[in-house]
């Protein structure tokens, strides 16, 4: 009886790893579509609001530049006061586990890691500021969603009244 299991957990075991196999493939190709959203040049407008209840209204151009599973984001938005910052958001999608990180810089000084997921359009990366940044920030959650224009950027802070929120909308030129 022992000896006529043995085919049959056999084949089972083959067939869950076709399936397997056939999912982590679908997987890649549906995140390299994806990623191809962040190909391109990106200008929008959006608002920077400050833990202090300041805020300021952006002018923004992006450069978007996708290589396989690392994307980055390239860019740089004013004030109308022309007070200007740079931003390079750079992302490494693993396909082992099916997740994001990578790195936050902004050129009057901060600096976060970016580790998270993507759900359908929207990618959810936690952003955790570095010893490295100038004004460190409490944690918070950095979203960039896809949509039929270009992207959207939300940076909003874990704790109100702490840190900053920041709304970009992007249309692709």
């Amino acid at each position: 009886m022992k000896h006529d299991l043995m085919p049959k957990a056999f084949t089972v075991m083959l067939a869950t790893t076709a399936v397997t196999s056939a999912s982590a493939q679908q997987a890649t190709i549906d995140e390299a579509s994806f990623l191809q959203a962040f190909e391109g040049r990106f200008t929008g407008t959006g608002k920077l609001e400050n833990a202090g209840g300041s805020s300021h209204n952006l002018s923004c151009k992006f450069d978007g530049d996708q290589q396989g599973s690392r994307v980055t984001l390239t860019g740089q938005c004013s004030t109308a006061l022309v007070l200007s910052t740079t931003v390079r958001i750079d992302l490494r999608y693993d396909p082992r586990t099916q997740r994001y990180d990578g790195e936050f810089r902004e050129s009057k000084g901060t600096v976060a890691n970016l580790a998270g997921t993507r759900r359908g359009d929207n990618l959810a990366l936690s952003f955790r500021e570095t010893a490295e940044s100038v004004r460190p920030n409490p944690p918070a959650t950095l979203t960039i969603s896809r949509h039929a224009e270009g992207l959207a950027v939300a940076l909003r802070a874990s704790q109100p009244g702490r840190g900053q929120n920041l709304d970009l909308h992007l249309s692709e030129k």
